[in-house]
């Protein structure tokens, strides 16, 4: 949600905070658009610094890190879908990225085989010369994140790749998901604390050995037992 002044117009962000990329829209910056006029007016934004200003949405989350330079950080509406509820990215990456340990770090949903929706999975890179400690980490996901948003896996690799626009390969990191011989932390079902992937439990992983999925029980109830008052 954006944050507004008193007279209703949005605030520009201070060094090291995150906002939204906009475009002003004029003569001189044309927004030439899309056909569909829906998708057009999903992407403008009016009366955002002064009444009648147009500003083009780009979606894309960055933050300023000083000296006319600014660090992308995801995209709004970047979510998966885990336990029945909406997980977003954003907010996972920004609560792994307090850790002092963590010098980047990208989240995104990944498929378990015989379950349902996407599980949490983070990658990091750590700072040079920093201690990674699982169960410290463990602690701040669980004391800061929604249980259903807490990651089931957590893998430390020594650098992220990124496009040539400054955005996370994360189409990589799903595709790769938590079959890959870098480091990956796993937090069981019913376990508060994360434990080490190896072959063994890769394995029993993926052949379903380990539900993740919260149980669906379906009640059949006989039209005639109601009672309608």
């Amino acid at each position: 949600m954006p944050i507004k002044d008193a007279n209703g117009f949005l605030i520009p962000v201070k060094k090291g905070e995150t906002g939204l990329l906009i475009s002003e829209i004029s003569d001189k910056s044309v927004f030439d658009g899309y056909v569909n006029n829906k998708k057009n007016e999903d992407k403008i934004l009016r009366h955002v610094f002064k009444t009648g200003d147009i500003w083009f949405n780009s979606g894309d989350l960055l933050q300023d890190i000083g000296y006319r330079h600014a660090r992308f950080i995801d995209r709004i509406g970047d979510t998966f879908r885990w336990k029945g509820e909406n997980v977003a990215t954003a907010e996972v990456e920004s609560i792994v990225g307090n850790l002092k340990c963590v010098e980047i770090c990208a989240a995104y949903g990944v498929q378990i085989p015989n379950n349902d929706g996407r599980a949490g999975m983070v990658t990091l890179v750590r700072r040079t010369g920093a201690h990674f400690d699982i169960d410290t980490t463990a602690a701040h996901l669980f004391k800061t994140l929604p249980k259903y948003a807490v990651p089931i896996f957590i893998r430390i690799k020594d650098a992220i790749d990124f496009t040539h626009t400054h955005k996370i390969k994360k189409f990589e990191l799903k595709k790769e998901g938590f079959n890959c011989d870098d480091t990956i932390y796993v937090l069981l079902p019913k376990n508060s604390t994360y434990v080490q992937m190896d072959k063994k439990l890769l394995k029993e992983i993926n052949t379903g050995t380990f539900i993740f999925r919260w149980k669906t029980v379906v009640i059949w109830v006989s039209i005639n037992a109601l009672s309608w008052g």
